[in-house]
């Protein structure tokens, strides 16, 4: 009876012992699975922090290349010492590069080579739209955003702070930049036979539209980093700092979602402006119209009867009101392919928020004596004549609501015009 206690004392004992032992490899398991998760959030967010200085890096090099073929032959003396200094350094740097060249290759070959490159030269103008905004973006980074990531990277609120504040910021300047996309790789395809040489003969890394394609690669690269740094930070148990760099991650896909937007819109067939230079967009959407030829030349009230409506879509900037015919864009359906109709500048605007009975309807105007484009009539170098109705845009929306909004969207950036300039006038009679 005694042996039978005593072995099932003991049986129970091994069990104790074996059930302790498989904890202590559980914990020595998690322990070491934490310390994986732990390495992989210290890796992300120094990662996060060196691809920051890498893509400033890119910034600069890429405006060091090409920023020189806009500010050749310049006048030094318009031109403060720093900048004096960096253009110097830049030139010697591409004049030593040159001479090695020069050096390596049979003259002929080297003079026929930089005859071409020349010969291929694309205008200073050119050059300055295919860069759009980039020396913009490069200091922003530099002087505003990479301080402030290097000191908020230990904290998270701080990381949530400083996304959520320099939101607006991102999307207006990759906005500029995108819209400018389409623009600047027209002028890089007309021109590649001289950035191809050009890139040869400075000894250039990568060709022009490899550079110029990081800025709006590097908005998805935040996302990608904050997205598994929140989710790094939840398996931790580190459930405050997961929020917020979740939050500070949809900020990112916020300011994501306008420069696509704005990508879109730099797509549209026809456009005689510049739309980098139209200010930031403050709203758009689909509305109907109907062609305002003939009758509005001619002074005869409109009618709706007689003309079948077409779909445009309508975009307010804070410059300009451009009106686009669409159509069906099988490849993003989301995004009709966009067609220029008309545009008139916000300072020349007046809106008619009610046409007759319609209460979804909306007019566009034009102050007096001022030239504009009218919609539907052919784009021509002179600008069409004031019209009798003043009409120059008919606007059919789908709500009262959605007309009210825009009513509202147009007359508020007038007013903000009209009392910026109102301002600068007094300005200046005060200083005569």
């Amino acid at each position: 009876m005694m042996g039978k206690i005593v072995e099932h004392f003991i049986s129970g004992l091994q069990q104790d012992c074996e059930k302790l032992r498989l904890e202590k490899e559980e914990s020595a398991a998690d322990s070491d699975a934490r310390k994986k998760q732990e390495t992989k959030l210290y890796q992300l967010l120094s990662e996060l922090i060196e691809t920051e200085r890498k893509y400033v890096a890119d910034l600069e090099e890429a405006c060091s290349d090409y920023s020189p073929l806009i500010g050749e032959n310049r006048n030094w003396n318009s031109l403060d010492r720093k900048k004096q200094n960096k253009i110097k350094r830049n030139h010697s740097h591409i004049q030593s590069h040159s001479e090695s060249l020069r050096k390596s290759l049979d003259p002929e070959v080297y003079e026929s080579m930089v005859s071409g490159l020349e010969d291929l030269r694309p205008s200073r103008q050119e050059i300055r739209q295919m860069l759009g905004n980039m020396e913009d973006i490069k200091d922003y980074h530099k002087k505003v955003l990479l301080p402030k990531m290097e000191e908020a990277v230990g904290d998270a609120k701080m990381m949530r702070t400083l996304f959520l504040s320099e939101q607006p910021n991102l999307s207006r300047k990759y906005g500029r930049y995108c819209i400018n996309h389409t623009r600047s790789s027209i002028i890089i395809d007309q021109n590649i036979k001289f950035f191809s040489l050009y890139q040869f003969n400075k000894g250039l890394k990568l060709r022009v539209d490899g550079m110029l394609i990081k800025p709006i690669q590097r908005l998805t690269r935040y996302h990608m980093f904050l997205s598994s740094i929140s989710k790094t930070c939840k398996e931790l148990g580190f459930v405050e700092a997961s929020k917020d760099f979740a939050a500070a991650c949809d900020s990112i896909l916020s300011a994501a979602s306008h420069t696509n937007t704005m990508m879109w819109i730099g797509k549209m067939e026809n456009c005689p402006l510049d739309l980098s230079g139209q200010g930031q967009l403050l709203k758009h959407g689909q509305v109907l119209t109907r062609s305002l030829a003939g009758s509005a030349k001619k002074g005869r009230k409109w009618s709706t009867s007689s003309q079948k409506p077409s779909s445009c879509h309508l975009f307010l900037f804070q410059q300009t009101v451009v009106l686009c015919r669409t159509s069906e864009n099988c490849e993003e359906q989301n995004n009709p392919h966009l067609y220029y109709a008309g545009h008139i500048s916000v300072n020349q605007v007046r809106v008619r928020d009610t046409v007759g009975e319609d209460q979804n309807t909306f007019e566009v105007h034009k102050l007096e004596h001022v030239k504009v484009s009218v919609m539907g009539e052919p784009n021509t170098s002179k600008s069409k004549s004031d019209t009798k109705s003043g009409v120059i845009m008919r606007l059919e929306c789908q709500s009262e609501e959605d007309k009210d909004d825009w009513v509202r969207a147009i007359n508020n950036e007038v007013k903000q015009l009209r009392s910026m300039a109102k301002t600068l006038s007094s300005q200046f009679i005060m200083i005569i």
